[in-house]
């Protein structure tokens, strides 16, 4: 009874732990070859510029544009990654103020959604977990691989990351041995369904496209021997690992 009253208490705090980060919003979409560099300069030239409005009033925390490398479905997947992060997620953005920004343009011509498909939309809370390298500058952050993780106890998932997968890389950064220059994680909160089997998300920063695709340094501290046992043992399928051209951010 004891122990089931204080899991019940570990979960309300956890919850309650949850609540207190902010909100971001992964969306996927899908862009034609032809659109695509009219897509990107939209972005940047608009709506970045609307999203640092937005982060100097407190409304948002995070604005992101990333092209993705690679894939298995060229045609058909997404290739494009905006990423919206939000203070208070119940407090509506005005996205149409953009307007005012740029009284001269028209708004068709600012806008991406007709030059797009939106694909996918993944909402996260994040865990306030990002490490880097000492002195890392926005130089360093060219490339980032995001991974969707399929676990059967995420608590348990938050744990090792916390306790050993976050040390370990944070160490490495610490020493210069590391190809990473930055690492965070963060908790799904939508959607939840058979097509996405997904609860946690982390990401992983690098400079060159080379050290993404191969991120262990000869000179790296080797995982201890059993380092990934019990968390094997906690998988209940394959991640959902993408790899993307960091274009433009803008963040608090």
């Amino acid at each position: 009874m004891k122990k089931t009253i204080m899991m019940l208490f570990i979960m309300l705090m956890s919850s309650q732990f949850i609540q207190a980060q902010g909100t971001s919003v992964h969306m996927h979409r899908r862009v034609a070859d032809t659109d695509m560099e009219e897509v990107i300069k939209r972005e940047v030239k608009y709506w970045s510029k609307f999203a640092e409005s937005e982060i100097e009033k407190g409304n948002m925390t995070f604005w992101g544009v990333f092209v993705r490398i690679g894939g298995t479905d060229l045609e058909n997947e997404p290739n494009i990654l905006i990423v919206n992060g939000f203070t208070d997620i119940d407090k509506e953005i005005n996205w149409g103020g953009i307007k005012d920004m740029f009284p001269d343009v028209k708004m068709e011509d600012m806008e991406t959604r007709h030059l797009s498909t939106t694909t996918d939309m993944i909402v996260l809370r994040d865990l306030k977990n990002h490490i880097q390298v000492p002195g890392a500058t926005g130089d360093d952050f060219n490339f980032v691989r995001i991974k969707y993780h399929n676990v059967k106890d995420l608590g348990w998932h938050f744990r090792f990351e916390a306790d050993k997968v976050k040390p370990f890389f944070k160490a490495d950064m610490d020493a210069g041995k590391s190809k990473r220059k930055g690492w965070g994680n963060a908790v799904i909160l939508e959607p939840k369904s058979e097509k996405f089997p997904y609860k946690a998300y982390s990401y992983n920063l690098f400079s060159k496209l080379s050290d993404a695709l191969n991120p262990r340094h000869k000179e790296g501290t080797p995982f201890p021997d059993g380092f990934f046992d019990e968390y094997q043992k906690n998988v209940a399928g394959p991640d959902n690992s993408r790899l993307y051209r960091v274009i433009k951010v803008v963040n608090k």
